[in-house]
């Protein structure tokens, strides 16, 4: 039996129905090819097995599916080398990776004593076959995600193990990569996709199993779904269910909700890749589709709060960016853009489909915004993009612009004044209402939508589907929204996580936490371990929600923010919680600033990390034990991440110590791993732990030795403001040199339109390659021809500012062959106006501005020629992170003058060091006879504090500690 969802295709000629579907094949059917090659189909008995990698067997039993589901859209894959043979009464089947075998005198489902499937992980035999679920684990896996962190207050109520997890509404989905060396997936009689040009969700039911089959020993049963099942969903996959009411953590005597009978259908997937992590997301993208690749604007700045903003409200935001510089580029307009009705739902009444009234709405309020589209034009005219938040539970009440269009478009009279429901499954009502009245508003200038939807994962009454993940998939897929005037536009939206395969409709919105200390840690390692099931674009609430953010903890989470996928800054209706950085204290808003500014930069780099997710399967934010498997530690230390290709990051999520200023971040540098701290200069090599100190404005970045990081250049844009969506006239190449006598590496830059699929069908993408080198005395920086398929927009010239972070100053310098001159340094790239090289005593950098407009179709050759060997431990011992501390120390003193003054006759050495710096920058000839004096005008400065009797004792502690860590 099939359950068609309805289909219906009632329309009124009064709507303007005229998109042809055929376009949104680049949407959602380009990867729907469901029918594995038969060649790579083995059938025995009731028992089906498909090779679709040599590390990925799909086992089938009873009925079998060849309709792509929620999760698996493509299984026609090339055919892997594979054997089968016979050994006796089993079925032998062998890839390279993988030995199955089957008992084919068989006749009930996969169970321990019919199915059995081996590899060989680091040279032993691991094996695995169904076993029962009492007390089941999650043994090695390592972690997927679910759908929301509403109400984290980071005490661990909410679980990544799913079998420890109590909440099915979660939607808990464990990880595709196990430290066990395998992961099997369940997918048995999963919501399916239809075969319509959107393709439509469809239901295959199965009967439920009788009593007989069903009569099984608790501890033989095998789980069918998490703890907490509801019956809809277990009888939908054709399992049984016994009533338990007991919700606690472990299950009644340790029995499932819902288990599979003897004769059950099974649908699995068999991923196999051992500890190649990467490989196994790979594979799964080949099946499941590729993680897309976010419109370019989403990596920028968003802004977002709970707040009754009018539009002049939010052009005052608006200026305030601008004024203060700060980049922003998606402006958040919070559910109070749409009629409210507060003061009624605060007296408890409830609209007609039974919710708090006024928490949906389609309607602007004209109080607020009356001309929303001269205020969107607005915000266009500045390059901004907008959304808005959606809670669509109610349907269309009456009191909507747009009621009597939709009633009648559903058929109902509108002078009954009876509601449209809310009926997301029904083709006629969601074509009607992405038309009728979400189409206006994408008309007036919303450029994608918030969902947020809190209404109950139950809503939909078919089985396996939940309104998160569909809601996601129809939004992500509107073709009327999407492939409007001929443009296939790149679908972006703002909602929760619902399930596996959820990794096509991104981005994700954690939703509502508290903003403590244990959230912001736990949040690192959540977003990181998301990546284990494609889904790798999370956007949090930076700050956290729920309350006002301290000062250092906001600082924290912007940090953190800078080095997420996603940065959005939210929270909740209260007048003293807010997250406009400019409203915090002077001495925490520069902090904040550069944090927002960092992210800004980051755009360029993060775009091509976007791009290598949607080619490799692997998202920008990593797991360490994707690269180093075998050791313990990339395990155990769960908030370090690398950043892409090129950034090891290990975010602080603790506070600091009050008497030092300082937070500890102990951090794991891995084996064969040369690092180079992005603020500090500090270049570490692995393998050891070390416990790294931060003051407040240190983040605990660090680039991979050799790297080529391609950033936004500051300085080259008119305003703070819709930069990110720009492709840069300017780039800016930073190089982390390492400290070796002898190093070579690189990187990449990939540009397109930002804002259409064309990348999907090798149209258009552009890629720019870097490659460095240096020896004892000399660099080399590469930019090689652009190549790829160029489009509208991209530069035919650039010029080029290169920071090589960690060298000494230049002898020589060319371009091209030709020699270019030094100039003094300007903190500012836009202060040059020819070419120019010139030195940073303060970060130990040397830069050189390509200011002449360079062929992006041609190569460019630096190379450099340095006054002291590259080799020698000075530029790599981190002596611009202690520079910096000493003049933050004497502006610490200064401080002091109209207190326990102090006087600057009696730490002259701590000035010194402070000048340190701006003498080498003045004078970069004395760079190395500057600092090979350093360290010793460092602990002279400590000496002579400890001497000033009237300097309070907590200053001198504090000096002294941040001096000597």
């Amino acid at each position: 039996l099939i359950i068609r969802v309805l289909r219906c295709t009632m329309l009124v000629s009064s709507i303007p129905l005229v998109l042809s579907f055929t376009l949104s094949l680049t949407l959602v059917q380009g990867e729907h090819n469901p029918v594995a090659n038969p060649k790579a189909v083995i059938t025995s008995g009731r028992a089906r097995f498909t090779v679709l990698t040599p590390h990925i067997v799909r086992m089938e039993f009873g009925r079998t599916t060849d309709t792509a589901t929620f999760a698996f859209l493509n299984r026609n894959l090339p055919v892997p080398e594979f054997s089968k043979t016979q050994d006796g009464d089993w079925l032998v089947v062998k890839t390279d990776a993988v030995e199955l075998r089957y008992l084919t005198t068989s006749n009930q489902s996969f169970d321990h004593t019919n199915l059995l499937i081996s590899i060989v992980l680091n040279g032993k035999k691991v094996s695995w076959s169904p076993q029962p679920s009492w007390n089941r684990t999650v043994g090695g896996n390592l972690l997927g995600t679910f759908r929301t962190l509403d109400g984290d207050g980071g005490d661990e109520s909410i679980n990544l193990d799913c079998y420890q997890n109590t909440r099915p509404d979660l939607h808990c989905t464990l990880g595709l990569v196990s430290r066990d060396g395998y992961v099997v997936v369940d997918d048995t009689n999963s919501p399916q996709f239809d075969g319509s040009t959107w393709p439509w969700v469809h239901i295959r039911s199965l009967p439920s199993p009788d009593k007989a089959v069903c009569d099984i020993d608790g501890k033989q049963r095998q789980d069918c779904g998490y703890f907490g099942i509801s019956e809809l969903d277990c009888v939908g996959k054709g399992c049984c269910y016994v009533t338990n009411t007991k919700k606690t953590v472990s299950r009644v005597d340790g029995v499932p909700d819902c288990y599979y009978s003897r004769g059950a259908v099974r649908d699995l997937y068999f991923f196999g890749h051992g500890h190649n992590y990467t490989n196994a997301l790979y594979e799964f993208t080949l099946l499941a589709g590729k993680i897309p690749l976010p419109p370019q604007f989403a990596f920028g700045v968003f802004y977002s709060r709970y707040w009754a903003f009018s539009d002049e409200g939010q052009k005052e935001i608006v200026g305030n960016y601008e004024s203060h510089e700060i980049p922003l580029d998606t402006l958040v307009t919070d559910m109070d853009w749409h009629i409210t009705f507060y003061k009624e739902a605060a007296e408890g009444k409830k609209d007609q489909a039974g919710q708090s009234i006024g928490w949906t709405g389609f309607t602007w309020d004209k109080h607020l915004f009356p001309n929303p589209k001269s205020f969107l034009a607005w915000c266009k005219a500045r390059g901004l993009k907008n959304t808005l938040n959606l809670h669509p539970a109610s349907g269309i009440q009456p009191w909507e612009e747009k009621y009597r269009e939709m009633a009648v478009a559903m058929g109902i009279d509108p002078a009954t004044k009876k509601y449209v429901p809310f009926d997301p499954t029904n083709t006629t009502f969601v074509t009607n209402w992405f038309n009728i009245v979400l189409g206006e508003r994408e008309d007036q200038g919303i450029d994608f939508w918030w969902l947020d939807w809190q209404q109950g994962e139950d809503w939909i009454q078919l089985p396996g589907v939940n309104p998160t993940f569909w809601l996601n998939y129809l939004f992500f897929t509107n073709p009327y929204h999407w492939q409007k005037d001929g443009v296939n536009k790149r679908p972006m939206l703002l909602h929760r996580f619902g399930g596996l395969g959820n990794h096509r409709y991104q981005t994700g919105f954690s939703g509502d936490v508290f903003p403590r200390w244990s959230s912001l840690d736990f949040q690192v390692y959540f977003t990181i371990t998301a990546s284990n099931v494609g889904y790798g674009y999370w956007s949090h609430d930076i700050g956290g929600h729920l309350q006002p953010s301290p000062s250092e903890l906001f600082t924290r989470w912007v940090q953190w923010g800078a080095l997420s996928p996603m940065f959005r800054t939210h929270s909740s209706k209260d007048p003293d919680n807010f997250r406009d950085i400019w409203r915090y204290p002077p001495e925490i808003y520069p902090y904040l600033r550069d944090g927002i500014v960092l992210r800004g930069s980051l755009v360029p780099y993060l775009y091509t990390q976007a791009r290598h997710a949607y080619d490799t399967g692997v998202s920008p934010l990593r797991p360490m034990y994707y690269y180093h498997p075998e050791d313990d530690e990339a395990y155990d230390y769960r908030t370090q991440y690398y950043f892409g290709d090129s950034f090891l990051s290990a975010p602080v999520t603790q506070p600091m110590d009050n008497s030092t200023g300082l937070a500890t971040k102990q951090i794991w540098f891995p084996k064969g791993e040369t690092v180079v701290g992005w603020q500090s200069g500090l270049v570490m090599k692995g393998p050891f732990v070390v416990n790294l100190t931060c003051t407040l404005y240190e983040i605990p970045v660090f680039g991979r030795a050799g790297s080529v990081v391609p950033l936004r250049q500051d300085g080259y844009e008119a305003s703070p403001l819709g930069t990110a969506q720009n492709i840069p006239r300017a780039v800016k190449l930073l190089v982390f040199c390492g400290g070796a006598a002898s190093s070579s590496g690189g990187g990449m830059l990939y540009e397109d339109d930002g804002n259409t699929t064309d990348y999907q069908m090798d149209k258009q993408g552009v890629w720019t390659k870097f490659t460095y080198m240096a020896t004892n005395d000399t660099l080399s920086l590469d930019v090689s021809p652009a190549s790829g398929a160029t489009f509208d927009g991209f530069p035919e010239e650039r010029s080029y500012q290169i920071q090589f972070l960690g060298a000494w100053p230049a002898s020589q310098v060319t371009v091209n062959g030709h020699n270019i001159p030094y100039a003094a340094f300007e903190r500012s790239a836009s202060r040059y106006s020819s070419d120019m090289w010139t030195y940073d005593g303060s970060s130990l950098s040397l830069f050189i501005h390509i200011v002449s407009p360079q062929p992006t179709n041609a190569s460019v050759h630096i190379r450099v020629t340095t006054m002291f060997s590259l080799q020698s431990p000075l530029l790599s011992s981190g002596y611009p992170r202690l520079i910096l501390r000493m003049v933050k120390a004497k502006q610490l003193l200064d401080d002091q003058w109209n207190g326990d003054r102090v006087y600057q006759e009696d730490y002259e050495a701590l000035l010194d060091g402070a000048e340190t710096g701006q003498r080498i920058t003045d004078n970069c000839t004395s760079a190395l006879d500057e600092l090979t004096a350093f360290q010793g005008r460092v602990d002279m400065a400590i000496g002579q504090l400890k001497q000033l009797k009237r300097l309070h004792s907590d200053i001198l502690d504090k000096i002294q500690a941040q001096l000597s860590g």
